[in-house]
């Protein structure tokens, strides 16, 4: 599959699930408010999802992506292990295209191409440079661009170098100081009346985030990104409709944005200067283990 779906140390594993692209949020309450949609709808819009700012995310297939693996080189040099990955990800309206379909130029892809390049070296750390490239019909802009994973339940420590210490998106951040700051995940919860969405910390130097032992993973990029930490499953937070309907999961997601759209507001979108737009994207990651207390 040529995903990283693996990362043990001091005999733990880390990983619930594997670290992938990700382009979709649970949407926010103003994405599900039909009062702000007139200046998100395009040619995309298709019928049945209502007339809200989400119905664009809907409508171009953010939320069921497909993922194949085209390419997977690996190699060993002077201690370090190179891995190189080549993945085409088609979103939801280019589901009827088969992957023999991605080798053939000139065929309508709507979706992303993923270049990954991992140097993993012997002390643990990951060196991971990723390149997105947007293809095809895409949406005005996207809800988020970055990675998602999950980890162990137990990871449930995070401590960040950036806006904080409460819920801040780029368009309502600048009253959030910077600094170093600590919460357990569920702290980082939301209690908003409709699921969606939340706790977003911007403008991140580094995050780290481990168990009660202090054993985990910290994460640098070569720039400023975003992130959030759930008890709740992506798919959980898009689906209720209450919050009766949430149900914690068995991990934690950690989304690890490039770009995170704001939250606009009931009478207007979300601003031009605060969306993902889908565009190239290009990071130097570093993911480091932690070793504990």
């Amino acid at each position: 599959s040529g995903v990283l779906k693996s990362i043990q140390f001091k005999g733990k594993e880390m990983l619930k699930s594997p670290l992938k692209l990700n382009v979709w949020r649970a949407p926010l309450a103003n994405e599900q408010d039909q009062w702000n949609s007139r200046s998100a709808k395009s040619n995309s819009w298709k019928t049945g999802f209502g007339e809200q700012i989400a119905t664009e995310y809907y409508s171009n297939g953010l939320d069921t992506l497909t993922f194949y693996p085209m390419s997977v080189e690996c190699k060993e040099v002077n201690g370090k292990i190179y891995v190189d990955v080549r993945e085409v990800c088609l979103t939801g309206s280019s589901k009827n295209k088969e992957k023999k379909d991605l080798y053939i130029w000139g065929v309508q892809i709507n979706g992303f191409e993923n270049l990954y390049s991992y140097v993993i070296s012997a002390d643990g750390a990951i060196n991971l440079n990723h390149k997105v490239i947007p293809q095809g019909n895409m949406p005005l802009w996207l809800p988020r661009i970055g990675l998602t994973l999950t980890l162990a339940k137990s990871f449930d420590q995070v401590e960040w170098y950036g806006r904080g210490p409460q819920e801040n998106y780029p368009d309502r951040k600048t009253g959030y100081k910077i600094g170093v700051y600590k919460s357990l995940v569920k702290e980082m919860y939301e209690p908003y009346l409709i699921p969606q969405d939340y706790g977003v910390r911007t403008v991140n130097r580094w995050m780290k985030i481990t168990d009660a032992e202090g054993l985990g993973l910290n994460v640098k990029m070569n720039e400023f990104f975003n992130f959030n930490a759930s008890n709740y499953s992506t798919t959980n937070l898009t689906k209720a409709m209450y919050t009766y309907q949430l149900k914690e999961q068995d991990g934690t997601t950690l989304n690890l944005d490039y770009a995170t759209s704001g939250v606009g507001c009931t009478a207007r979108a979300i601003f031009n200067a605060y969306r993902a737009l889908p565009q190239l994207y290009e990071r130097e990651i570093t993911i480091l283990p932690v070793s504990g207390k």
